[in-house]
């Protein structure tokens, strides 16, 4: 066991940082070839797109892979996500058609289609998952990866147009989609398609407070962004997403690395092993202790170095919002990790309403510190609301002694 929990770690972690070092390289890619100003475009379409990829999601992996008992069968959680996808790509257009500007709208819905790849796919993992095929997971993300790397520059140097570049990448993703995950999963499972039934909005209904939790979370990091660009223009959120761009890889680091261990949480919870579980927990928290202290000195060291490598001269004239930009995302790394482990323990309610609060305080305080701070303002403002969720989601997992916290047979009421 020990031995495949390396090998899976290995697959899901360099598969992983592979896409996301390849979707990382967009974002440079699109500062050599053009303008900050194109950057802070694709910037906006990434993170809008993030926001209503929540929807899509529907936050269901962690319930899917914890769902140690086969409460629902594949056919219901793959039903599910294709339902989500359509309804997220509705509210993603319809927002974006009626606050944005039209280019900004064609780069946020071909962004979109990506995210809907990304949707189709990550429902397909959480069936490899339960039959421990992260082979799968992790080549899926290495050909998802290639051809989004290889095929965006080569569009944008031919047609010189944002949004049909990234409607090619979009194309070739659900292409790999279905030419590789959907077959290879369909051989592990012989899964059908449902989407209509009791079973079904019985599912979506368990997952919707997940799904908020999610979509606030994302639009903490979505709203001090709009705000910056409303107050000082697309080329300064330019400069800022691309700065943040290469720390991205230490959330994703973050949250890949536990994903192994998540079934093994959900195994422990079941079972209602205390001592276990709170073994689990400690392991964890130091865990991000030494990320933290690694993660701060690498970037101490090789932060300047790296972004001039990456960008050139001119952007180390924005030097100083780099540190607070890497300790946001690694603070954002970590209330992943957390709130899989809530969502574990089935502590939903607490998850969700601790994150509803850390929204407000966010609304609260984004305008006045970016008016008075620029773009360090957006990741203070990210520092302090997930500082204070993090402390308030340990507190939850401590006090947690899984008493009636058996996974078969919960019921959740929303």
């Amino acid at each position: 066991m020990g031995k495949n929990i390396k090998v899976n770690i290995i697959w899901n972690t360099f598969g992983s940082i592979f896409y996301c070092m390849c979707q990382w390289l967009l974002t440079i890619i699109v500062v050599r070839m053009s303008s900050y100003e194109m950057a802070g475009y694709l910037s906006l379409a990434m993170t809008t797109s993030s926001s209503f990829s929540a929807i899509a999601l529907f936050s269901m992996r962690n319930y899917q892979v914890s769902d140690v008992v086969g409460e629902y069968s594949s056919d219901i959680y793959v039903g599910s996500r294709i339902i989500t996808s359509v309804i997220a790509c509705v509210f993603c257009f319809i927002s974006v058609f009626l606050i944005n500007e039209f280019y900004q709208v064609l780069c946020t819905m071909a962004f979109m289609a990506i995210r809907l790849a990304e949707a189709m796919v990550d429902v397909l993992h959480g069936i490899n998952q339960k039959y421990n095929r992260y082979d799968y997971i992790g080549i899926s993300y290495i050909l998802r990866g290639i051809v989004t790397v290889i095929s965006f520059p080569a569009m944008l140097a031919v047609l010189n147009n944002l949004p049909l570049a990234l409607t090619t990448v979009a194309i070739l993703n659900l292409m790999v989609v279905w030419g590789f995950d959907w077959r290879r999963t369909y051989l592990l499972d012989f899964f059908g398609i449902i989407v209509q039934g009791r079973e079904i909005w019985k599912l979506l209904r368990r997952c919707m407070p997940i799904v908020l939790f999610t979509f606030l979370l994302s639009l903490e990091n979505l709203i001090p962004k709009a705000i910056l660009q409303i107050e000082f223009g697309a080329e300064q959120l330019g400069i800022y997403s691309s700065m943040a761009s290469p720390t991205l890889v230490v959330q994703v680091f973050a949250s890949v690395v536990f994903a192994p261990f998540l079934p093994i949480i959900s195994v422990t919870i079941n079972n209602k092993e205390v001592k276990k579980f709170k073994e689990i927990l400690h392991k964890i928290y130091l865990v991000f202790v030494g990320m933290s202290i690694i993660v701060v000195l690498g970037a101490s060291l090789l932060g300047r170095w790296g972004l001039q490598i990456l960008f050139g001269n001119y952007i180390l004239q924005y030097y100083s919002i780099f540190m607070p930009i890497v300790w946001c995302t690694i603070l954002t790394g970590i209330v992943y990790v957390l709130s899989s482990v809530l969502i574990a323990l089935r502590k939903i309610k607490s998850l969700v309403w601790g994150m509803v609060l850390d929204f407000i305080l966010c609304l609260v305080l984004s305008q006045y510190f970016i008016q008075h701070m620029g773009m360090n303002g957006v990741s203070v403002v990210q520092i302090i609301s997930l500082g204070i969720y993090i402390v308030y989601m340990i507190f939850f997992c401590l006090v947690s002694n899984l008493e009636g916290r058996g996974l078969k047979g919960y019921k959740l009421n929303v």
